[in-house]
């Protein structure tokens, strides 16, 4: 008798424990599926809680500024897309990308923020040598711009800056895509002043600003390495070359 009334109870208590641990896994998965709003999920602020303070404002920094560049040919229908960093210098406002994003004149090229379209007043300069373009812009109001004056290394700052092996990121807009943050470590630095970069980086990344982990502003991103194989051309989508921001001209500013 005592053995029945023991596997009645065990047969209770299994029931028991089922009905918890569906009651439990039923309760998890419809809590799965309440989640925060996608304007809370990509917010500026939501990063990797373990960052160092520093580094979190050094992302945020990077985030604010970039901005996306559309440029338009009229006359031949060339279309470009390309990344851009929108800063300030000499109380002006402007946004700093690669010359070979630009296909049209000012008039054609756009900056592209928050899903809406901002006029580039003016051409400042469109350097085909160094490949960049400095485009005037009017203060965009949801963008925080980097300030040249203070968030550009000086002196020998660029050494300690572009050591080997120092973490930067880019936040750019890849293949159309964006804004999207990318991490990567410095490889090297050549003589004909090009930062590389062990990252990834694709069609439209190019303008993005390359920012060191304690919020400066150390280059843009040019283009991928292209490697000679027994197939032919094969790009490296993971070294990525960088221009220094040394190489800009911004008294090109003062003379306009």
């Amino acid at each position: 008798m005592k053995k029945v009334f023991r596997a009645i109870i065990v047969c209770l208590m299994s029931l028991a424990i089922g009905a918890i641990t569906s009651l439990f896994v039923f309760d998890s998965i419809t809590r799965s599926y309440e989640v925060p709003e996608a304007i809370e999920l990509g917010s500026m602020d939501n990063v990797n809680p373990r960052l160092p303070i520093s580094q979190k404002r050094a992302l945020k920094k990077s985030r604010e500024s970039a901005v996306r560049i559309l440029s338009l040919d009229p006359t031949t229908s060339a279309f470009s897309s390309a990344s851009g960093t929108y800063l300030t210098v000499f109380g002006r406002y402007f946004v700093l990308t690669v010359r070979h994003g630009i296909t049209g004149p000012c008039v054609y090229t756009k900056i592209m923020m928050d899903d809406t379209l901002r006029n580039c007043k003016a051409f400042i300069e469109l350097n085909a040598t160094v490949d960049y373009a400095l485009i005037e812009v009017d203060e965009l109001p949801t963008k925080t711009p980097v300030k040249i004056s203070t968030d550009v290394p000086h002196g020998r700052q660029w050494a300690r800056q572009l050591a080997v092996l120092n973490k930067v990121f880019y936040t750019g807009f890849p293949n159309s895509i964006g804004p999207l943050t990318v991490d990567g470590t410095i490889m090297a630095y050549s003589t004909q002043d090009f930062i590389y970069l062990h990252s990834y980086a694709w069609a439209g990344s190019s303008g993005s600003g390359v920012f060191s982990t304690d919020g400066k502003l150390l280059g843009y991103v040019l283009a991928l390495d292209v490697g000679q194989t027994e197939y032919g051309m094969n790009v490296l989508e993971d070294v990525v070359l960088v221009v220094p921001v040394f190489k800009v001209n911004w008294m090109s500013i003062k003379e306009q």
